[in-house]
């Protein structure tokens, strides 16, 4: 029997950075549900609104796409399923990418190496800044990516790049906002996972 393929979940801003390819490694709490093996290749989570859309400039393929979602959710408008925005309730095999894990090692998540950082999404920006207290001055940063539901429905887009002077402050400003404050502080047990990214287009939309 084949097992069901597992999905993973990242913000937008991280996924956003996984396609363009500056990110190849997450680190995943060992206490954590959902874990990955070596070779095992994974869902990306996205809603099917957001991958429907981003087929804005292949209309066949957008068709396709939406009579697939009709086929396998059974639904007549996919539209109006809780997938549609939200990648909480959406189906690994309906996905538009993936990973393959490449590497898994066990580690605490402040023994992070300066290389793996700049590996985990934090990457050099067009702005840079400078730490008063210290006087380092430098440009990294992470990507921030939210969106507001406003009241006819639609959504706005907010884009932030949270600057900072030093790889390691950015690293952890990113890993408390994400993951909840002092998550770095508490120095939690983690997976350092390495993976590699793999565009499922067309196959995804047949």
């Amino acid at each position: 029997m084949t097992a069901k393929k597992k999905i993973i979940r990242f913000t937008q801003g991280l996924t956003t950075l996984v396609k363009e390819g500056k990110k190849d490694m997450t680190r995943r709490l060992t206490t954590d549900k959902r874990q990955y093996e070596v070779g095992e290749h994974v869902a990306i989570a996205e809603g099917y609104g957001f991958i429907w859309r981003e087929l804005n400039a292949m209309p066949d393929r957008q068709i396709a796409y939406m009579r697939k979602l009709r086929r396998e959710l059974g639904v007549d408008h996919p539209s109006q399923h809780s997938g549609w925005e939200n990648k909480l309730y959406v189906r690994p095999e309906l996905m538009a990418c993936e990973i393959v894990i490449t590497s898994k090692r066990k580690e605490f998540l402040q023994d992070i190496s300066d290389a793996d950082i700049l590996r985990e999404g934090v990457f050099h920006g067009m702005v840079g800044c400078r730490d008063i207290e210290t006087g380092e001055e430098g440009d990294y940063t992470w990507l921030d990516i939210r969106r507001k539901k406003l009241p006819n429905g639609k959504y706005h887009v907010l884009i932030n790049h949270q600057v900072h002077s030093n790889a390691r402050e950015c690293f952890i400003d990113m890993i408390d906002h994400i993951c909840g404050k002092d998550t770095w502080k508490s120095n939690p047990e983690v997976y350092a996972y390495e993976f590699k990214y793999i565009d499922l287009y067309p196959i995804f939309v047949e």
